[in-house]
């Protein structure tokens, strides 16, 4: 999860539901999607749940971000699954809409996002190289814009109105939160933890904090001047708005990325090969999640049950055309 250069600017429609909806805590936000950076809009977990570890085995791990599993990717919705909760859920939606007497018609079939880490080291093979930067923006694009519900919709989706256009009255958190109720029935979960993705999120962050991925960042760096570009560790690039320039506002097009941008990323996939960044980044990161994990136990063991829960009335709701089972 490489912070992300760019602003996305306004979000509106479904996205922006999806954002409602997940609270960018599963695979439909993103950079399904497109994540917030580590640290944003969530609790952190504490110094004291999260200690720097002095120094951790390697993992050799191939240049496939599919291939690697982290610890809290457990304790989260696939992509796949993610795309199916979120569907029932507008599905439910737009039958309590019609209920109020709108005609507000959500997307119900959604196509997965990305994997949970195919964002968080950045470009990590040749393929992803040839894109230069923009590849995270283009990929958390949504699979097809739908019609932007109007600000008396949102009011009826987000509980923000009292009652619906044929004075039906609202129900409490709006349509969008009685079909999370809805799904939550029977040991569903639809909102999971957050300590899921503080811990996923910090792990992050305060891995690069420790001995290990400094001096791989250092290493990384050293690589890179030599190719001829300068930066003090691989989440620069995708921060310097003077290669990658500034993202489209809302959910329009992504510019395709210029020669130099193309350039510096094949460097920095080139110089991570040569230091074995991604294998020491990835098992520091393992480490700390793993450890984490353990102190956080009593809050993780009911969450894959709930995930199956969830996923299991979210096909109910879609196969029945919208109705809870």
């Amino acid at each position: 999860m490489i912070p992300k250069p760019h602003r996305l600017g306004r979000v509106t429609g479904p996205l922006l539901l999806a954002a409602v909806l997940t609270g960018a805590a599963t695979a439909c936000d993103g950079p399904p999607t497109a994540r917030p950076h580590p640290g944003a809009g969530h609790p952190t977990v504490s110094a004291a749940d999260m200690p720097l570890p002095a120094r951790v085995p390697v993992t050799s791990v191939g240049a496939s971000p599919t291939a690697w599993q982290l610890p809290m990717d457990a304790y989260q919705y696939t992509p796949a699954q993610s795309a199916e909760v979120q569907g029932a859920v507008y599905s439910l939606a737009n039958s309590c809409m019609r209920d109020l007497g709108y005609s507000t018609d959500l997307p119900t079939r959604l196509h997965p996002g990305p994997d949970h880490n195919a964002f968080r080291y950045g470009p990590v093979t040749d393929a992803q190289a040839a894109q230069g930067y923009r590849w995270m923006l283009r990929k958390a694009a949504p699979d097809g814009a739908g019609a932007t519900p109007t600000s008396e919709e949102y009011g009826a989706l987000l509980g923000k109105s009292r009652q619906g256009r044929n004075g039906r009255p609202v129900p409490t958190g709006g349509c969008l939160g009685s079909a999370r109720g809805a799904l939550d029935s029977r040991g569903g979960r639809v909102d999971l933890p957050d300590v899921i993705r503080a811990i996923a999120d910090d792990s992050f962050a305060l891995s690069q904090r420790t001995a290990q991925v400094r001096t791989v960042f250092h290493a990384w760096s050293a690589c890179m001047r030599r190719a001829g570009y300068r930066y003090p560790d691989p989440t620069a690039p995708a921060r310097d708005e003077a290669l990658v320039g500034t993202a489209p506002s809302g959910t329009g097009p992504v510019p395709a990325a210029g020669p130099r941008e193309v350039a510096v990323a094949r460097a920095d996939v080139a110089c991570k090969r040569q230091v074995g960044l991604l294998s020491v980044w990835y098992s520091v990161e393992r480490t700390m999640q793993t450890e984490a994990a353990a102190r956080h136990a009593a809050q993780l063991a009911p969450v894959p049950a709930a995930i199956a829960r969830t996923v299991r009335n979210a096909t109910a709701v879609l196969t029945a055309g919208g109705h809870p089972g």
